[in-house]
């Protein structure tokens, strides 16, 4: 750990200070064009849509670019990562190398030492020159200029019709060099079939090598197809016990109707790449385009399953049920894809247009076919629609103008209303016990609603305060709420409390 600790300290302090010198010199542009009138005294270090140099830099160029155009010199070497195609025009000079990984590269101009490239097409064209190496690993290369050492890579058909100061080192199915091409070494090719060259345009030896075969490496790529058909099976099990209407649905739309589920497959693959590229456009977009592109990413590697999947329904007559026939269909499937290389190509494109056809339809069918109502918000948060009483006049209450006013006696005086609480029970002073009703037919008062003894000892109730009768039947009326009561009951004061 000490040792592990101490390397990445001495790392730290080599890299930072190195990211810290270039960090500067770094430029960030749509078009990086340098001029014949402003040359460039150092290494520059550019990401950029197009680029252009027709000026000169004396230093290295490194550079992250769509397409690249070398009219001027570069004094060092060129390191270039394009998704496009990197040009070394006519009158064009890299002193150095140039190193690039670029769909394509043409050399019109000179390139005074290495050319390593790993790409689809590489042109040395009649006007170009590589002073010393071409190296290319990737698919086509085309010399019809002059290459100063050797042709070495691995690649897929290479034709030779230029100058080669020394040896042709290369793994390629096919090989010709053509009548007006010299080679000064030898042509040294490993191919299973024999390479088309024009007698005497070779000085050294011509030898042709069997194609390398690794046997580790083989075994290694069978066990890996093995795992990944049992991988794949486990999958789709998953896949249709996780979704088990919706993957049934798309497996009986696509035997049901097998031609309108390619036609819906088909859409919704050119479809959406271009919604992903319209979503990207846009900020709002941005997090859906993430989404669909991760969906589209799974789709291609689950989206044949439903189509498997119904192909062994349909070989087993609807007997093996929906595993049985996805186990069946993906291991014919898979097998096909593995041993016929050609054709495992169309395999697997009707695979996925028909998949994702029947996911599409299947989860269209289900949904439509079992709608959910749901509330968007939570019930607690929706109010309910309360009727509107007939009569109702804003600003006054529902509830209170539907209420009757309580009547009071005229006798009592009654205060500013604006002041007067609402009425409440008032309980007797603790240990005092209401006078009694009754005798001589004096007014007796009931201060809270309770049971009220007459003179004939029977319970009577008064259920609101009001008028009470006694036992000469005459009506009684509350005394004064401002009056002090006889005794030692307290008084009340203004708001018809008991005194305190």
């Amino acid at each position: 750990m000490r040792y592990r600790a101490v390397t990445g300290l001495a790392l730290l302090f080599v890299v930072v200070p190195l990211v810290a010198s270039i960090a500067p010199s770094v430029v960030t542009t749509d078009l990086f064009i340098v001029s014949e009138d402003e040359p460039i005294a150092e290494d520059v270090y550019v990401a950029a849509t197009s680029g252009r140099v027709e000026g000169r830099i004396d230093g290295d160029l490194v550079i992250t670019v769509g397409n690249l155009s070398i009219s001027g010199t570069v004094a060092g070497d060129v390191l270039a990562l394009s998704s496009g195609t990197v040009t070394i025009e006519p009158g064009g000079v890299v002193e150095g190398s140039v190193r690039t990984a670029a769909p394509r590269v043409v050399v019109n101009g000179e390139v005074r030492q290495d050319l390593f490239f790993t790409g689809i097409a590489a042109d040395v064209g009649t006007a170009g020159m590589v002073g010393r190496d071409v190296v290319m690993f990737g698919g086509t290369l085309t010399i019809d200029g002059a290459v100063g050492r050797d042709v070495r890579g691995r690649l897929f058909a290479a034709s030779v019709a230029g100058s080669i100061g020394r040896d042709i080192d290369l793994a390629v199915p096919r090989l010709s060099v053509d009548a007006g091409a010299s080679v000064a070494g030898d042509v040294l090719y490993r191919s299973s079939s024999t390479a088309t060259i024009a007698p005497g345009v070779v000085e050294g030896q011509i030898v042709q090598l069997p194609a390398q075969s690794n046997f580790v490496f083989g075994v290694i790529l069978a066990i890996a197809n093995v795992l990944g058909i049992l991988a794949f099976i486990v999958s789709g099990i998953i896949l249709f016990w996780l979704f088990r209407s919706t993957g049934a649905a798309a497996v009986e739309a696509i035997e049901r109707h097998t031609t309108k589920t390619f036609f819906i497959g088909f859409l919704a693959l050119i479809g959406a790449p271009l919604l992903v590229l319209f979503l990207a456009v846009t900020l709002v977009g941005l997090p859906l385009a993430v989404l669909a592109l991760a969906m589209l990413l799974l789709a291609l590697v689950f989206g044949p399953v439903p189509a498997v999947a119904a192909a062994g329904d349909v070989v087993l007559r609807r007997k093996g049920g929906l595993f049985g026939g996805f186990v069946l269909g993906a291991v014919a499937w898979r097998l096909g894809i593995w041993l016929i290389p050609f054709v495992g190509v169309f395999l697997y494109l009707a695979a996925l247009i028909w998949g994702v056809g029947g996911w599409v339809l299947g989860a269209w069918r289900v949904r439509a076919a079992r709608p959910i109502d749901r509330e968007a918000l939570p019930p607690t948060l929706i109010a309910d629609d309360d009727p509107i009483p007939e009569g109702w006049e804003y600003p006054l209450s529902p509830k209170k103008a539907e209420e009757p006013r309580d009547s009071l006696d005229d006798s009592t005086p009654s205060p500013d209303s604006s002041r007067i609480p609402p009425p409440r029970s008032i309980p007797p002073p603790q240990g005092e016990v209401p006078p009694p009703g009754g005798g001589g037919g004096q007014a007796s008062t009931a201060p809270e609603p309770g049971p009220v003894s007459d003179g004939g000892d029977q319970a009577s109730t008064a259920p609101e305060p009001g008028p009470v009768s006694d036992e000469a039947g005459q009506a009684a009326t509350a005394p004064d709420s401002t009056t002090d009561p006889p005794g030692d009951k307290p008084g009340t004061d203004e708001w018809g409390l008991p005194g305190r």
